[in-house]
């Protein structure tokens, strides 16, 4: 039986997700995610799987918009991608 006041039971579920664990985490995950970025930048193999369900929960976070992705994740990779190509092109200038 639905009721138009409650939300739904997968709704309901990722809501508190978020609050108990995510929430909890999501520095530690998103700190984890760039540096096996940056080391596959340096040539490492990494697990592409593992990064892409991490890219995958914190999109489901974000409940049906990106906001959970673009503002605990993908604003510390651009910085860090940033600081990864400023700090290669000094090596690459110094090494010339």
């Amino acid at each position: 039986v639905k009721h138009h006041s409650l939300p739904s039971l997968l709704d309901a579920g990722l809501k508190h997700f978020k609050s108990l664990i995510f929430d909890e985490v999501k520095r530690d995950v998103a700190n984890a995610m760039l540096d096996l970025i940056n080391q596959e930048r340096d040539g490492a193999i990494i697990d592409r799987g593992l990064v892409k369900s991490c890219v995958q929960l914190f999109e489901a976070m974000g409940m049906g918009c990106l906001d959970a992705y673009t503002l605990d994740f993908e604003e510390q990779l651009l910085a860090s991608t940033q600081e990864y190509y400023a700090r290669k092109s000094a090596e690459w200038i110094e090494g010339d």
